[in-house]
């Protein structure tokens, strides 16, 4: 795994990093409701950031399975 450093930094820390990008997304939407004073922002970024945090999770599962399935294990 040394060969392929963020091949294994996605292993060990994509699902958190999904989770804070998701959490991220979802407070600049409220933030930007609080800001504008219109709460349709606040609904389209909780929506955005699950729609990004599923897109981003699914990609850190393929990320495991080509792992598992491609590279040697040591």
């Amino acid at each position: 795994m040394n060969d392929y450093p963020m091949l294994y930094f996605l292993m060990r820390w994509g699902q958190h990093v999904a989770t804070g990008l998701a959490m991220l997304i979802a407070a600049a939407g409220i933030w930007a409701a609080t800001s504008t004073g219109s709460w349709i922002w606040a609904a389209a970024g909780i929506v955005v950031s699950g729609v990004g945090y599923g897109l981003a999770l699914s990609y850190v599962e393929l990320v495991r399975l080509i792992v598992d399935m491609l590279l040697p294990k040591p």
